[in-house]
Order: C-alpha cells, then sequence, then structure tokens
C-alpha cells in the first residue's frame, strides 16, 4: 500500500490538475484527491481503531478507503447489497467504534460514532507518511448467509496490487470504468488502488453498478459508450445480458476497451466467445477474498478461453487431491477472531492445470455423485445455462427419491424448458439434467449477495417442487466432455 500513497503523492506534484476520479456528481483532480485524503486523515485523528465504512460508493467512498489505509486502521465495507440482519452483524462481529455514513439514521441508537465523508482538504502542505496496521475486513456471505470477516493486512493487499498492475499494465493516459461495488475486494484494488498507482483516470457510474446488481443492463452500456474506459471488471451475468444487448441493437462495445477482466462465478467459454466477437476483450479470471481476490488470470496477449489464466505472480499454486490451495503472500491473515492461516491455503475449489493454466472444476463442497459412481461438478453445467442473458441463475440438484439431476432456474427473461434443453444437448448422459424448476427470484435464501446458489436452497427445491422435464435429441451427447467431471 505505501507505493499506493508514493504514487498518489507524485501524481498530485507532477500532474496536480489532471483528473484523478469522477462519479455521478463531481470530479476530483490528483491534487484535489490527495488533499481530501489528507484532511479525512486528520479528521480521523482521534476516531477508534476499528471503523466500518457505510457508503454506496463513489469519490466519498475511494477517499475513505484510502484515509483510513493511510492512517493504519482498520477498515470494515459494510455491502449496501448485504441485509440489515447481515450488517448489524458485522458491526457487532467487528467491534467496529465508528462508522463512515453520509446518513446517521440508520446507526441511531447504536454504539458506534458516526462520522460525516466531508470533502474538506488538508491544509497541510504535504499528505503524511502512512502507519503502521492497516488491515481490512471484508465480510462474504458464507453458504449459509451468515458474513465471515476475511482479515487481509497491508502486506497481502500490497502484494495483490503489485501482481496485478503487471497483468493490466495500466498507464497515465487510460481510463478505467468502476462498475462493480466498492464494497467488494476486488474492486477496491481495481477501482482505487491500481488506478492510483498507474495514474490512470476512475470513473464510476451508479447506472453501471445498478446493473451488476441486477437493474437494467443499459445503464452499463451507456456509461461504456459515453465513458469509453480502457478497461474494468465484470461479473459473468452482466457480461451476458451486455452481449445479448449489443446483439439485439446490432451494435458493439467501443473500441477504447483493451482489458475487461470477468470473475466472481464461473465463466462459459462461449460467453467470452460471444464478448470477444461483439468487441469486449474479456478475460476471465479466478480468486477468493481469502486469497486478497486474484490468484490466476488469463491476459492481454494470452487470453485461453476454458481457462482462468495463468497464476499471478509470486503465488505457489498446487492441485493436492485434486483440490486448488494457495501459498503466498497474498494469503489472509485469518478469519476475524479466529486462528491465523496456514501458509497454505485449501480453497474448496477444484481445478486442474492445462498447458500452464489453471481449470475451475467447481466447489469441493458441491459435488453431486450419482447413483452410477459419477462425480459431477454443478458449475460445469450452471455455467452452460447462465450464459444466457434470459436466465439470472442456474443451480444444479439431486433427487433424493431417485437420484435424478434436477436444474433449478431463476429466469430473466422468456426462456423455455426445450431452450435450456438446447444449451446442455452435447453433454454426456450421465451428466444431462432431467428436468427444470423455474423459480422466483424472490425465493428466499436461493440467491445470496454475491449471486450465486445457496446449495442447501436448492436442495430443498428439488425435492419440493414440481418439474418440467428436459427433452433431449438421440445421439447428441458429446462424451468428450467428461474430462470436466471427476469420475
Amino acid at each position: 500500500m505505501r507505493a499506493v500513497f508514493d504514487a498518489l503523492g507524485h501524481h498530485a506534484l507532477t500532474r496536480p490538475d489532471a483528473i484523478a476520479f469522477r462519479d455521478d456528481r463531481a470530479a476530483l483532480t490528483w491534487a484535489g484527491l490527495a488533499g481530501r485524503v489528507a484532511g479525512m486523515a486528520r479528521r480521523l485523528e482521534d476516531a477508534p481503531r476499528t471503523v466500518a465504512i457505510a457508503l454506496d460508493g463513489g469519490i466519498d467512498y475511494v477517499t475513505a478507503d484510502l484515509a483510513l489505509a493511510l492512517t493504519g486502521r482498520r477498515q470494515v465495507p459494510l455491502p449496501f447489497f448485504f441485509s440489515r440482519e447481515q450488517r448489524a452483524h458485522i458491526l457487532n462481529e467487528s467491534r467496529a467504534g465508528a462508522v463512515i455514513a453520509a446518513d446517521p439514521a440508520p446507526f441511531a441508537g447504536l454504539a458506534v460514532k458516526v462520522i460525516a465523508p466531508g470533502d474538506a482538504a488538508s491544509d497541510l502542505p504535504e499528505m503524511p507518511g502512512m502507519r503502521d496496521g492497516a488491515e481490512r475486513v471484508i465480510y462474504t456471505s458464507g453458504s449459509s448467509g451468515r458474513p465471515k470477516g476475511v482479515v487481509i493486512g497491508a502486506r497481502q493487499l500490497g502484494a495483490s496490487i503489485a501482481a496485478l498492475a503487471r497483468v493490466v499494465a495500466a498507464g497515465p493516459g487510460e481510463r478505467h470504468l468502476s462498475v462493480l461495488p466498492l464494497a467488494q475486494l476486488l474492486e477496491q484494488i481495481c477501482g482505487i488502488c491500481l488506478p492510483v498507482l498507474s495514474g490512470a483516470e476512475c470513473v464510476m457510474r451508479r447506472d453501471a453498478t445498478r446493473a451488476v446488481l441486477g437493474g437494467p443492463v443499459e445503464g452499463l452500456s451507456r456509461a461504456m459508450a459515453e465513458v469509453r474506459p480502457t478497461t474494468s471488471v465484470l461479473a459473468p451475468g452482466v457480461l451476458a445480458r451486455w452481449c445479448d444487448l449489443l446483439a439485439r441493437e446490432g451494435s458493439r462495445a467501443p473500441d477504447s476497451l483493451r482489458f475487461v477482466a470477468v470473475g466472481g462465478a464461473p465463466c462459459a467459454p462461449g460467453l467470452i466467445k460471444a464478448a470477444q466477437a461483439a468487441g469486449i476483450p474479456a478475460h476471465e479470471g479466478y480468486g477468493l477474498s481469502e486469497c486478497c481476490a486474484v490468484v490466476a488470470m488469463n491476459r492481454p496477449g494470452d487470453n485461453m478461453p476454458g481457462t482462468v489464466g495463468r497464476v499471478l505472480d509470486g503465488l505457489d499454486v498446487r492441485i493436492i487431491d485434486g483440490e486448488i490451495t494457495v501459498a503466498g503472500p497474498t494469503v489472509m491473515n485469518g478469519y476475524l477472531g479466529g486462528p491465523p492461516a496456514p501458509a497454505r491455503w485449501h480453497t474448496g475449489d477444484l481445478g486442474r492445470f492445462e498447458a500452464g493454466r489453471l481449470v475451475i472444476e467447481g466447489r469441493k463442497d458441491a459435488l453431486l455423485i450419482t447413483p452410477e459412481g459419477r462425480n459431477i461438478s454443478p458449475e460445469w453445467i450452471e455455467a452452460r445455462v447462465s450464459a444466457d442473458p434470459r436466465v439470472a441463475l442456474a443451480a444444479l440438484g439431486l433427487r433424493d427419491d431417485d437420484a435424478a439431476l434436477v436444474l433449478v432456474v431463476v429466469p430473466a427473461g422468456q426462456v423455455s424448458a426445450a431452450e435450456i434443453a438446447a444449451h446442455l444437448e452435447d453433454l454426456p448422459a450421465y451428466a444431462r439434467p432431467q428436468s427444470v424448476i423455474f423459480a422466483e427470484p424472490s425465493e428466499p435464501g436461493l440467491i445470496r449477495p454475491a449471486g450465486t446458489p445457496d446449495r442447501g436452497v436448492v436442495a430443498r427445491l428439488v425435492n419440493t417442487r414440481p418439474a418440467h422435464p428436459l427433452n433431449y435429441p438421440a445421439g447428441k451427447a458429446d462424451t468428450g466432455i467428461s474430462q470436466r467431471t471427476l469420475a
């Protein structure tokens, strides 16, 4: 992180009037950003050690994030897309003594000091040096929906930033469109730290972020056309919807784009290729909060759809009993309140290497075992269906009474059982779902905040809801794809 603040001071001195960050309300120069961060740091002098951030995003969030890191505090993002109960749990478990929030009302009656984001710049001649001890606690929803705090220190964050800077290779003339919520670690790195380190401009558009969370994809497409970024980070679901919109409009992505990272959920190779055909230079990556967001990444000039690319510099990734394990400087300190993380982190994800690139085969705890002894990674099947922009979510389950594979689909548009079957007809016969259940997006607990399915809810639906049969033409199975399962 020290390199980030060194870069901020350099840009403020050498390019004071160049734009650093824009949001829907304002633009901030490098000199302005340095002044606001220093001013916020001064206001935090009497703040407690642990401070939560309850801001939706924008320049205020950027200022709060950098000021907390500069003062060596532990910051705790409160994702606005988490439930009230989850946010209350985060505040209680993290023991945050203060919260940076534009609206104090949600925190009335709680034992936390509310700090307004503010926009006053410091009158100090220069920004103070970074203090030791800076951490951030990133809460993931967990399979039960109960948030889990991942403690990331300045060492892990610095190592991840340095490795990703070599992958993205951005410079002062570039522009990043920040789409993912800033409460997510990946966008804190890609939407705050990397632009500051490289001197690239970062633009934040609320309509684009709404598209990631299920809002109209036109907001993302419009932001891309108006901002003309060179880089961005998208989730597979919104990428699929954007590709569909471009196809319907007969248009293409802006030719300014040179690198779009895709991650957060499995991405079908066909979606990456469709994106590239639409002018979107999509590159799939893989990571998890416990390893500081990114472990492997396809990169410009070395992009192989169907893989998540080569492992980042400095990391040691090994496959042990089929499971992806990671050692190196980006492995977390540990879970909040728990023991230190082991030197080698077992991710719970299954994978293999292919031509030096990592291939993800699903979650170890999500494997479905058929009566024939076949171990099927549901993500393999789900990614094919989720690549359809009319599908908000696809989740595979195994029925208890007859061990039949059943697919749960949450539609985002009009899609039929026959169209679902068409996405799956070339799978080996043993991996084809026999039926589909159409569920509403409001189904309690089905879709986790990250957009992934809750496997427990999927199992309940598969065993209690009526299903529509999926009919496949005879002789279409391609048994060569069976390498994507673990037999």
